[in-house]
């Protein structure tokens, strides 16, 4: 019991320096796909920067909205970030310390209530930036989850199990592309950032929050973001360390290549095409795998 213990908190202290470094791996990555160099001031090849950046969150102050609940803005970060440590739970570890059954559904219920906290925090902001922020978020999410729901379904059903499995299968790589666009989309990822749209909502539904507070959701966020590079390389490439740095370094160059898109255009993008399609390809796993 001790060992699992000790295990589980290594693992909590590997993912937050994890997030650190890989923050300024993104930036170098974003530099050099637009020709520039990125943080190189502080320290050999800015390898410091992610760790003034966050004393500089830290140190400064925080301020309460006028007639909102302290203990409910305060809180909702850290139910997002503890939802984000949940996640990393339900991948299929080589050493099954933290693994158990049915972590698919765990899964499944854990995307959904994370919908709660973002739209919560743009409640307890009592501004209408926020607010409008989060019901772009919330909306998107929901909407996202229903068809990020049926392609993992397809999964389950190509495997035959409810926990999650590191296997290669040339089989389910005819999912995986419209599976990466559900992932950027449910990540509020660029060019589906409309939770942050800067140009229109100033800073989305966390303009209200600064320091412990806004470290905690930008460390959900980006934990967030490499635990499904994670997955992605859990279900499709058979836990490969490099498909899961590929993974992200796709995800950073899609940031930096495509602009925002219309938000019409997503929601009719999700609703008349990638939504009929995991409904085709759920029904043909079905019929091929299970029956």
């Amino acid at each position: 019991m001790i060992l699992v213990l000790i295990m589980v908190i290594l693992m909590m202290i590997f993912i937050v320096q994890s997030i650190a470094f890989i923050t300024l791996y993104e930036r170098h990555l974003l530099g050099s796909s637009q020709n520039r160099l990125g943080p190189t001031k502080v320290t050999f090849m800015g390898l410091a920067q992610a760790l003034l950046d966050g004393v500089k969150l830290l140190k400064k102050e925080q301020m309460t909205p006028l007639n909102s609940s302290e203990v409910s803005f305060l809180l909702v970060p850290g139910i997002s970030f503890i939802v984000m440590y949940l996640e990393w739970f339900t991948l299929p570890y080589f050493f099954d310390f933290i693994s158990f059954e049915y972590s698919v559904l765990f899964f499944l219920c854990l995307i959904g209530f994370s919908v709660y906290t973002t739209l919560v925090s743009g409640i307890v902001s009592k501004s209408k930036y926020g607010m409008i922020g989060a019901i772009r978020a919330s909306s998107q999410s929901i909407s996202y989850e229903i068809a990020f729901s049926l392609y993992v379904l397809c999964i389950i059903i190509h495997n035959n199990v409810f926990n999650f499995m590191y296997k290669f299968n040339l089989s389910l790589l005819i999912i995986y592309i419209p599976f990466l666009i559900m992932i950027i989309a449910e990540l509020n990822r660029a060019p589906f950032d409309f939770s942050e749209g800067e140009s229109e909502l100033v800073s989305g539904y966390n303009v209200e929050f600064a320091s412990v507070a806004f470290v905690l959701l930008f460390l959900s966020e980006y934990g967030s973001l490499i635990f499904f590079s994670v997955l992605s390389s859990a279900m499709f490439f058979s836990f490969s360390i490099l498909a899961a740095f590929s993974i992200f370094s796709i995800l950073i160059f899609i940031r930096s290549s495509y602009p925002r898109y219309r938000y019409d255009l997503m929601m009719s993008l999700f609703w008349f095409k990638l939504l009929p399609v995991s409904l085709i390809m759920l029904c043909f796993y079905a019929v091929v795998f299970y029956y």
